[in-house]
């Protein structure tokens, strides 16, 4: 069953200067009970996209083309029928509020019911998530909690409600690889066999890779290519796709023989930042050691 169906799909942003296009001539469908990653680097528009699909879409966003929700009854909710997880866990949390109300809050302004009900619910939600001492955590504050911790806070804020999609926006790209694991087989382990419909936003390969059942690669705002997620990195037919692949291949010619930091959990710290695309022909270089210092 379709939850969405794009067609001729696009966002521009409204400023002074005039119209920006962020999307243009999506076409697309969103399976329910799937796993999609919307793949890109930064400028690509996948957030818009996730935003749009949220119905988050900022006031000065002007879409076109047609955005249908086939899956839904009735026009899909944020946090009741669509839960959403940000890149920086603490912009989700509110500093002056106990972890226990924020996630108490979320569950009775989507689906009602007594505090006593939600608090438990809460508290549940806490304790799947492996935060050690659930009832303590509770009646702690967002500053209390590690970055990864706030994370599975998040997380649970926005499962508690029991939506049918979770988007996940960039939720592990302000972590450290061994966070960004756990958070990724947290992820795996929530959504496996739940129903639940994820979408998940990531300009990582590897992550991608991990979760997704399918694909959709976005390149300056348009989707190059789409397919189940085996076929498109066994045999990617688009060259900026290829290319993506291709950075991964030569940074991974670059590590030391007999060290794979991957499959150890500690990620590469270089795989995910100084390997360049150009733009032009697609061609992939790795920077000279040094030479990529400062960017981010």
């Amino acid at each position: 069953m379709k939850l969405f169906s794009l067609r001729g799909f696009g966002v521009s942003y409204r400023d002074r200067a005039g119209m920006h296009p962020a999307l243009q001539a999506i076409d697309l469908d969103i399976e329910a009970g799937r796993h999609l990653a919307l793949l890109g680097e930064s400028g690509s528009g996948k957030s818009t996209l996730a935003a749009a699909l949220a119905g988050l879409l900022p006031s000065n966003a002007v879409s076109t083309g047609r955005l249908t929700r086939p899956g839904f009854a009735s026009q899909p909710r944020p946090g009741r029928d669509i839960g959403m997880v940000f890149q920086d866990p603490g912009g989700s949390l509110d500093p002056l509020i106990r972890v226990g109300d924020q996630i108490t809050e979320a569950r009775r302004a989507c689906r009602g019911g007594s505090r006593a009900d939600a608090l438990a619910l809460a508290q549940d939600w806490l304790g799947r998530m492996a935060l050690p001492d659930p009832h303590a955590a509770l009646r702690k504050y967002p500053h209390q909690f590690s970055g990864g911790q706030k994370q599975r806070i998040a997380l649970a804020a926005a499962l508690v409600s029991e939506p049918s999609m979770l988007i996940a926006d960039e939720p592990t790209s302000a972590l450290d690889s061994i966070t960004q694991h756990a958070i990724v087989e947290l992820l795996r382990t929530l959504t496996a066999g739940s129903g639940l419909t994820l979408i998940f936003v990531t300009h990582d390969i590897a992550l991608a890779s991990q979760l997704a059942d399918d694909v959709a690669v976005l390149y300056q705002g348009r989707l190059v290519e789409t397919g189940p997620a085996e076929r498109l990195f066994r045999a990617p037919s688009h060259p900026y796709l290829k290319a993506l692949l291709a950075t991964r291949q030569e940074l991974k010619s670059l590590e030391p023989k007999g060290l794979d930091l991957e499959n150890q959990g500690l990620g590469r710290p270089h795989s995910r930042r100084f390997a360049e695309i150009d733009p032009r022909d697609f061609s992939v270089r790795v920077p000279a050691v040094g030479e990529g210092a400062g960017h981010g």
